[in-house]
């Protein structure tokens, strides 16, 4: 059951059961994506398919074809376009992707993804954590309405050690700047304290 609280939680999640679960101990969305290993790539459409059949809360799914990393070269980018056309099949509610190039947003390919996940809401995923401008990119972004969350740690490995960039790029972005790293319900209350943001994000976010 949710309680009382100011904020909203995401919950990554793998597959059916994991939805299930997180929808049960309070989440607000899920992201659906499979192979964590590799951070996280494009589930199967039966999978997603299944998740949004079952769940009465909102699922944003990854786009990602490339597990080497966040550049979109050779048929990566058409690959994603086609799985991005293939899930608007589905009553999402919207896409999680970023492409990046030379350690910055990839400008040229990001257009290409946002103009065929319109009229979708997109999450920029933790790819941002890789610009070496990260203040130019977000900027960026805000140009783009379709845009309306980024996901990031702040750089760190967990979200409580990067909060001095998140809150640098909470005042860069128009948008939600969504905290992800390690965050457990232990130390969410630390972390909502320092940054008052508005979502939260993890695979043990919700955990019991």
């Amino acid at each position: 059951m949710k309680g009382v609280r100011d904020y909203k939680l995401e919950a990554c999640v793998v597959n059916l059961d994991e939805a299930v679960q997180a929808q049960k101990r309070g989440a607000d969305r899920v992201e659906l994506c499979i192979n964590l290993e590799t951070g996280g790539m494009t589930p199967e459409f039966h999978l997603a398919s299944s998740v949004i059949n079952r769940l009465q809360i909102p699922v944003r799914v990854m786009i990602r074809e490339n597990a080497e990393g966040f550049h979109a070269g050779g048929d990566v980018l058409g690959d994603m376009v086609r799985a991005i056309n293939e899930f608007k099949h589905l009553s999402i509610e919207g896409y999680v992707f970023g492409v990046m190039k030379d350690k910055v947003v990839d400008r040229e390919a990001m257009e290409v993804l946002i103009r065929h996940a319109s009229p979708f809401r997109i999450t920029f995923h933790k790819a941002i954590d890789e610009s070496i401008q990260a203040e130019e990119d977000l900027s960026w972004l805000n140009q783009h309405a379709s845009v309306d969350t980024v996901l990031t740690s702040g750089g760190a490995e967990k979200a409580i050690d990067g909060v001095p960039q998140i809150l640098r790029m909470k005042g860069w972005f128009r948008g939600d700047i969504m905290p992800a790293g390690k965050i457990t319900p232990v130390d969410l209350p630390q972390l909502h304290e320092q940054l008052s943001l508005p979502w939260y994000h993890g695979r043990a976010i919700v955990s019991q």
